[in-house]
C-alpha cells in the first residue's frame, strides 16, 4: 500500500511540476503552443487556391517561431472580443492576430514588444470618400452608422470620437454592413483595408480614406503569468529580423 501511494504521489509531482509554455505531451513529443486568431487578411487567412491551409503574415511568422522555439504548434479560430477569457481558460496560449497593444490589454495579458505597425481608416462607398478630409474632419462622421468589430482598435477609436458604434463579430463583416446599406461606414485596420477594399480587390465598391487617426503597434499576447513565452517568442522574432525572414514576409505580404 505504501508503495502504490508512493507512486500515486510521484504521478501528482509530474503532472503539477509540467508547465511552461504549453501542456505536458507524452515522452517524446514536443510541446505545443496553441494561437488563438481570427480570419484577419493579410495576417490570418485560408489560401484561395487550397481553403484548408492557415496563410499570412502573422500565420507564417507564429510557424517561423515555432520552429526556433522548437516546438510544435496548432492553430485555433476564437471570438476576438473574448480573446483574454480565451488565454485565462488555456483554450489557446497565444493570441497572435494582429492585436493592436493598449493600456487595458496591457493590464490583462503578458504581450511582447511591437513588431508591426498599423492605423485605423474609415472605410465607405467610392461616392462618399470626398466628404472626409485627409486631416480627419471628425465631425464627417456625423449622420454616419459607423460599424466596427466588437472588441477592436476600431471599437476603442469610435468611442473616443464620442460615438457609439455599431458591433459586428469580424472585421470583414463591417464591410458588408458598409455595402448593404447608404450612409455607412466602417473604421478597420489599414492594413486589413489595403487587401480588401478598391481598385482589383474583392470589394471594388468600396475605399478607403486614411485620416490622422494615431499610429497603433501590434503585439502578441500571452498569459499575464507567463513572461516565459512571451520572451521567448521576442527572443526568436529578432532572430527572424537578424536573418532576414522577417523583411521577406513583410515583402510578401506588405509588398
Amino acid at each position: 500500500m505504501k508503495k502504490l501511494i508512493t507512486t500515486i504521489v510521484a504521478m501528482l509531482l509530474a503532472c503539477v511540476t509540467c508547465f511552461g509554455i504549453v501542456g505536458c505531451g507524452n515522452k517524446g513529443e514536443k510541446e505545443k503552443l496553441v494561437i488563438g486568431y481570427t480570419i484577419y487578411p493579410p495576417m490570418n487567412y485560408f489560401d484561395e487556391a487550397d481553403s484548408s491551409k492557415l496563410v499570412g503574415f502573422d500565420t507564417e511568422l507564429a510557424i517561423a517561431v515555432c520552429e526556433i522555439m522548437d516546438v510544435d504548434y496548432e492553430f485555433k479560430e476564437i471570438v476576438w472580443k473574448n480573446k483574454v477569457m480565451s488565454l485565462n481558460s488555456y483554450e489557446i496560449d497565444v493570441v497572435w492576430n494582429g492585436m493592436t497593444i493598449t493600456d487595458e490589454l496591457k493590464e490583462a495579458m503578458c504581450i511582447t514588444d511591437p513588431y508591426l505597425e498599423n492605423k485605423q481608416v474609415i472605410v465607405c462607398k467610392t461616392a462618399d470618400a470626398a466628404k472626409f478630409s485627409a486631416t480627419a474632419d471628425k465631425k464627417g462622421l456625423t449622420g454616419f452608422e459607423v460599424y466596427v468589430e466588437t472588441g477592436s482598435a476600431g471599437e476603442s477609436t469610435a468611442k473616443g470620437l464620442g460615438i457609439t458604434p455599431m458591433g459586428a463579430s469580424a472585421q470583414k463583416n463591417t464591410l458588408l454592413e458598409v455595402k448593404a446599406g447608404t450612409n455607412r461606414v466602417a473604421i478597420i485596420d489599414k492594413l486589413m483595408a489595403d487587401v480588401l477594399v478598391g481598385p482589383n480587390s474583392a470589394n471594388p465598391d468600396l475605399t478607403y480614406v486614411d485620416v490622422d487617426f494615431p499610429i497603433e503597434y501590434f503585439g502578441i499576447g500571452c498569459r499575464k503569468d507567463d513572461q516565459k513565452t512571451c520572451d521567448a517568442i521576442e527572443e526568436a522574432i529578432a532572430q527572424l529580423k537578424a536573418d532576414g525572414t522577417f523583411n521577406k514576409l513583410l515583402a510578401k505580404y506588405f509588398g
